[in-house]
């Protein structure tokens, strides 16, 4: 649009819900930038996008949420690493709902007052993730794989950090991140889509917004990683982390970007997924349960792998794991009838997924490589045959580092 905000329609003249995505390109990490209107770096404190989130919600004349219940709809946001996202799901009134939607994003209010009162609601959420063993399984290995970064830091926050939040502070962030120029809005379900769109230019149009700046962050940086740490908590079972800091680089261009993570993701799958010889070897010796799991995050600046369980031996799960990353050239599992199994059902899983408004709007909001996007999939995948696999994982394994984190139980 002419003010910069990048629109997606997706009619779905079938369904009966419109569901609708407003997301700003800043998430946790962003917190040394230079503000708007202003020629030097600043750090504000930890959490200040999480908070800022939160405050958007309250009004001079109230509670944006009572305003969505009124009009039949429900609505959250969240915030990621690197972006911040504000919904509405609706069986009625789609057009009251997405002015709604974008009118108070687009128009902050905040006081010391209010600040302080949400400074106690979030201590109160922090405190709630402090008592979560697997949310502290996977913030303490970040911790350890990116020390003195904003990585390790918790995307809520600290009760110090959230204390030092100024309502100044939260203008200075939302006048340089919530351009429309650093935006994206999702629409989809059963509306007409020139009405919408028109609607949409209409609500835009009637807003003045400053002239566009390029926004100024500080690249990311983080020390060597903590090779071994664990920590005491009231758990049942020994909770275990593997992480595999990434340290090769990417691909830069949007497509071969999209085809590394892909690759890596079924690279881990074709070793530890639930179709791998190993997974049923593991699972019938007792080092893993139901619990296993692992994942492959890619963003510009970082890319990690991420393998956990609850296991009695984490020594001895640890070992195993490190044996499969190191061998896996000859591993059965790492074959071509492999491959074409688990292709077959990622097609699968994403087709039943495109019956979900809601994982699509999340997806291709959060997966927007340039040109592509959460649609390309089917044909990104065709692309990806074994070789390729091994190119990426061949980069990533040969300079990755390794980085263990455990729970014990008190």
């Amino acid at each position: 649009m002419s003010n910069g905000l990048t629109v997606y329609y997706l009619p779905k003249a079938d369904y009966n819900r419109t569901y609708g995505l407003f997301t700003t390109n800043f998430g946790s990490l962003d917190t040394t930038f230079i503000p708007r209107g202003a020629t030097e770096f600043q750090t504000f404190p930890e959490g200040i996008a999480h908070f800022l989130e939160h405050k958007l919600f309250e009004k001079e004349d109230g509670d944006v949420m009572y305003k969505f219940g009124a009009l039949g709809a429900q609505t959250n946001a969240f915030t990621s690493f690197s972006r911040t996202s504000y919904l509405f799901s609706t069986r009625e009134n789609s057009y009251e709902c997405t002015q709604l939607l974008l009118d108070f994003v687009q128009k902050p209010y905040f006081t010391e007052e209010n600040v302080h009162k949400e400074q106690g609601i979030i201590q109160q959420e922090i405190q709630m993730y402090q008592d979560d063993s697997d949310f502290r399984l996977f913030a303490g290995l970040l911790a350890k794989m990116y020390p003195e970064s904003p990585l390790a830091a918790d995307i809520a926050g600290t009760p110090a950090t959230i204390n030092a939040i100024t309502s100044e502070d939260l203008y200075q962030n939302y006048e340089t991140f919530y351009h429309p120029s650093n935006m994206n809005l999702f629409l989809t379900g059963p509306f007409d889509i020139d009405k919408m769109a028109d609607f949409v230019k209409n609500n835009q149009e009637n807003k003045t917004f400053v002239k566009i700046e390029e926004i100024k962050r500080q690249p990311f940086q983080a020390e060597n990683p903590r090779s071994f740490d664990q920590l005491e908590l009231e758990v049942a079972m020994p909770k275990f982390a593997l992480g595999l800091r990434g340290e090769d680089e990417i691909p830069k261009s949007s497509k071969e970007l999209l085809i590394y993570k892909l690759s890596n993701q079924i690279f881990l799958d074709l070793l530890f997924g639930r179709t791998s010889e190993r997974y049923e070897k593991l699972y019938n010796v007792g080092l893993i349960d139901d619990s296993f799991g692992f994942s492959f995050d890619l963003e510009k600046q970082f890319h990690f792998s991420i393998l956990t369980a609850d296991t009695e031996n984490p020594e001895k799960l640890s070992q195993a794991l490190q044996e499969a990353l190191k061998s896996y050239k000859i591993d059965k599992d790492f074959s071509v009838e492999h491959l074409d199994l688990l292709k077959r059902e990622m097609l699968g899983d994403y087709f039943s997924s495109l019956n979900s408004l809601e994982y699509i709007a999340n997806q291709f909001a959060s997966e927007i490589y340039d040109d592509l996007n959460f649609f390309d999939l089917p044909e990104i995948l065709e692309k990806i045959t074994l070789d390729v696999i091994e190119k990426y994982a061949e980069k990533f394994i040969n300079e990755m580092k390794l980085v263990e984190f455990t729970i014990l139980p008190k």
